[in-house]
């Protein structure tokens, strides 16, 4: 398929990263907004000289999914310094990683506002332009000819990427593939809004005053507060997210890009280095590492990654992947759209005053279309949670034995999920008992199992259940050196998955 008979057959395959345009030799493809102001590629057939470039650098046509084997390693993390985290939009990981690269000499790229508050990528070579790359920014930025600049930039130094994961992979694509200057950071992506909607909302507030700043994560009131808008008559607007009128809208799935509903690089199909993003729910998984000030989330997806998070000085603890995932549906699944959608946009388009048309959708504040969209979000979830089990288990064909902390939550879904996943085998669950001895549990059946056994009878043991696989849950989570000693003198195969 061709980008044309894409945009003309599916637009909903197009996440309008722009990598065609930018890798156009003649520069015969623009970005042109739709009805609904989203971008797409528009090619100039007088410029066009066919030769496939545009076709075979789109993410989109060149999809691959990823099968993982592994979860990625998983961490919540706050940086130490009080005023970095405080005007942060979680927990201060992007300003740190950027520190990384400007002290090197490096190019961090980003979204950044311009004068008229709409937003865009641009770059940050010192400390002082980091600045307008910080913060959450809830609209589609415009890429422009950033990728050419992030090419420029690699021949000579370090860059960091920063931007939602269509981004991140329409850059890869242009590129051709990794660099090993390259650090990309994925943000945890809800969705991208339609520009037009917030321009709408924010013309609004600027026909009422000049504004100074703008903050969508506002800690105003700690971590995750609301969006807030600052003027420079000194006065200010400020109001949780969900009840703000551009906010609540944009929560809902009301004026996304069509891309977003079906998006293709969600987890494990993403191709940044790491993911940041907040880590809500932290005080149920990892109530000491809960800051009212902010904590992020840290999904570490390559070598790279890794290299550069050791290398940051952060206050950081190792989590379960499915814990940081729960609490951050949008990493693994893409949300529902409004049912109204449609209807939005028929009405938004067609209006002259376009701001009223956003006030009529905010006042339709449905309770059962809340619970709808919740409940449509989190079976979605499942299914995709379910699917990525699959993957990391698809190698294992015989008996295995999970090394588990065992929680009753935990529990239900660890049987549920990777039980389904050994179409061939038994899932075994093990864990310490009060008298410090293994329970093996086969169908809700108990099995003792002495933690000092000899060698041999452990091995009786292994070969009695046909275990030929040992996976581990982080033994040392489990409080009990013991199974880990066990886990060596079995003699099977271990592979330790501290994200299970």
């Amino acid at each position: 398929m061709k980008i044309e008979d894409m945009i003309s057959a599916n637009r909903a395959d197009c996440n309008g990263c722009a990598a065609c345009a930018n890798i156009c030799p003649k520069n015969a493809i623009t970005m042109t907004r739709d009805a609904e102001s989203f971008s797409y590629p528009k090619i100039n057939p007088e410029l066009c000289i066919k030769c496939g470039r545009c076709d075979a650098t789109c993410p989109a046509l060149n999809y691959v999914k990823n099968n993982p084997t592994d979860f990625p390693p998983t961490f919540t993390a706050t940086y130490p310094d009080d005023k970095i985290l405080r005007h942060s939009s979680s927990g201060g990981v992007f300003t740190a990683l950027s520190e990384i690269i400007l002290r090197e000499g490096g190019v961090v790229f980003g979204a950044a506002f311009d004068k008229n508050w709409r937003v865009f990528h641009t770059a940050a070579r010192n400390f002082d332009e980091l600045e307008k790359l910080r913060g959450s920014k809830y609209v589609q930025s415009q890429i422009g000819d950033v990728y050419r600049q992030v090419r420029d930039a690699l021949k000579s130094t370090q860059v960091l990427f920063s931007g939602t994961p269509c981004q991140c992979a329409g850059l890869k694509h242009f590129l051709g593939g990794d660099h090993e200057n390259l650090l990309t950071v994925g943000i945890l992506c809800h969705g991208t809004p339609s520009p037009a909607v917030w321009e709408s909302y924010i013309d609004e507030w600027t026909r009422r005053n000049d504004i100074a700043h703008i903050n969508f994560r506002s800690k105003r009131n700690g971590w995750g507060s609301g969006i807030e808008i600052n003027f420079f008559n000194r006065g200010f607007y400020f109001l949780k997210l969900n009840v703000d009128l551009y906010g609540k809208l944009f929560l809902y799935g009301l004026f996304e890009r069509p891309s977003c509903h079906a998006c293709k690089f969600k987890y494990p199909n993403g191709q940044s280095d790491l993911t940041l993003g907040d880590a809500w729910g932290v005080t149920r998984y990892a109530p000491e590492m809960y800051d009212s000030r902010g904590t992020s989330i840290i999904f570490v997806h390559t070598p790279k990654g890794k290299k550069f998070f050791e290398r940051m000085n952060l206050r950081a603890k190792q989590v379960r992947f499915f814990d940081a995932a729960n609490g951050n549906i949008p990493f693994v699944t893409p949300l529902t759209a409004d049912t109204r959608r449609a209807d939005f946009f028929a009405d938004f388009t067609a209006a002259a005053d376009k701001f009223a048309v956003m006030e009529k959708y905010f006042a339709q504040d449905d309770a059962e279309l809340r619970k709808e969209i919740f409940l449509q979000n989190r079976r979605t979830f499942k299914r995709s949670y379910r699917a990525i089990v699959a993957s990391v288990r698809q190698k294992f064909t015989e008996n295995i034995l999970v090394v588990s902390p065992f929680a009753d939550d935990a529990k239900a879904f660890l049987i549920d999920h990777f039980s389904q996943t050994i179409p061939n085998g038994t899932l075994y669950f093990l864990r310490l008992n009060d008298k410090d001895e293994l329970i093996c549990r086969e169908n809700f059946s108990t099995l003792d199992l002495p933690i000092k056994s000899e060698v041999a009878a452990l091995n009786d043991f292994a070969k009695k259940y046909n275990i030929v696989q040992v996976v581990a849950n982080d033994p040392l989570n489990l409080n009990a050196p013991a199974v880990a000693e066990w886990l060596k003198v079995c003699g099977l195969p271990v592979q330790v998955l501290a994200q299970v």
